[in-house]
């Protein structure tokens, strides 16, 4: 009997067998510099092939300043008072609201999570989930939100040199998280997806046990607060979370993303964590989809999916990260076609 694609999602995420596997694939093939027009339509072709099994929404609230555009840079300012400007090649941060001090803490307007219109397109998008999977999304959740307002290097040194200030900072982008997530949970969507990088190439940024004593029981608040709502958690953490990887399944996390072969020893993972959360991603964006050969694609896919899908689900196919630019058409090819041949 055909499952729905919410169900097979279920089962794979709670390691109950799914009926086939689960795959989110994110590849933007207009990035990618090669434009061979017979490859290009393969992609498409495979790309239609894929179910359309997950849904993701997000909730928005007024930013301070509309998007403007002078020499080709898009600059904006959000509603937390972050500027951005984006030239073409991605969004980054320019502006940081608390960058001069804590003094600016008394007259900064926090957002209201409960805005109106907040939730608007969501509600439109939920209306028919035509049995998909859903998430909502607390993105840029605490600790890039934390340095979106005070400035990277602030952050890394706050916890020590201001821990009043920082912990009052931190609760307060706690307390609209957990509204947030509530809101959601009113909504009986299936996930929460939220989003910290905590890693580099090499390591996490700050000691384990510096991460556990100030952020492990914001992160522990978020996450019982959605599972107590019946939904999993999904966290995207770029780079080498591994020394941090028992504590995020001891406080409720259900699904890692996107798990970078080029920091973390994938068969370690496997070894250490297969069963006990569900894999998502790992095809490497650094390397093999770069520099492999179609073969070494798909013979990455294969192990990907016998290292983390062994166990009856726990793994939920896709790349390591966005899909890079100098990616050659002809390993995008072979990565659907190993990936398809599980569905």
């Amino acid at each position: 009997m055909k499952i729905s694609g919410r169900e097979n999602y279920r089962r794979a995420i709670e390691f109950q067998g799914p009926a086939y596997l689960p795959a989110a694939i994110g590849c933007d093939i207009n990035w990618i510099r090669e434009r061979d027009e017979a490859k290009l339509a393969r992609i498409r072709e495979l790309q239609a092939k894929f179910p359309w099994d997950i849904m993701v929404s997000g909730s928005s609230g007024p930013s301070i300043s509309e998007p403007t555009k002078e020499n080709g840079v898009t600059r904006w300012i959000d509603e937390w008072g972050t500027g951005w400007e984006d030239d073409g090649h991605g969004g980054k941060t320019e502006i940081y609201p608390l960058e001069e001090g804590y003094h600016l803490l008394d007259s900064y307007k926090f957002p209201d999570p409960y805005s109106a219109g907040r939730f608007d397109r969501a509600d439109k998008e939920l209306k028919d989930t035509g049995g998909r999977y859903t998430k909502g999304s607390v993105w840029f959740t605490l600790f890039e939100r934390l340095w979106m307002l005070r400035g990277f290097n602030n952050m890394l040194m706050d916890p020590y040199v201001d821990p009043v200030n920082f912990t009052r900072l931190r609760d307060r982008i706690l307390e609209i998280n957990l509204a947030l997530i509530d809101q959601w949970v009113q909504r009986k969507v299936d996930a929460v997806y939220f989003s910290d990088d905590w890693g580099c190439q090499r390591g996490l940024l700050m000691n384990p046990d510096d991460w556990r004593k100030f952020y492990k029981p914001a992160y522990a608040a978020m996450f019982q607060r959605a599972r107590g709502g019946g939904l999993h958690v999904w966290m995207h953490l770029c780079g080498d979370v591994s020394a941090i990887v028992p504590d995020l399944i001891e406080i409720g996390l259900s699904v890692l993303n996107p798990v970078q072969p080029q920091a973390m020893d994938v068969r370690q993972l496997s070894r250490d964590f297969g069963g006990k959360v569900c894999f998502w991603g790992g095809v490497d964006v650094q390397g093999t989809l770069i520099r492999g050969t179609p073969e070494d694609v798909k013979r990455e896919v294969d192990d990907l999916v016998d290292l983390f899908g062994r166990f009856n689900g726990g793994y939920i196919a896709g790349t390591s990260h966005s899909v890079m630019p100098e990616t050659p058409l002809d390993n995008v090819v072979a990565m659907y076609e190993a990936v398809l041949q599980y569905l």
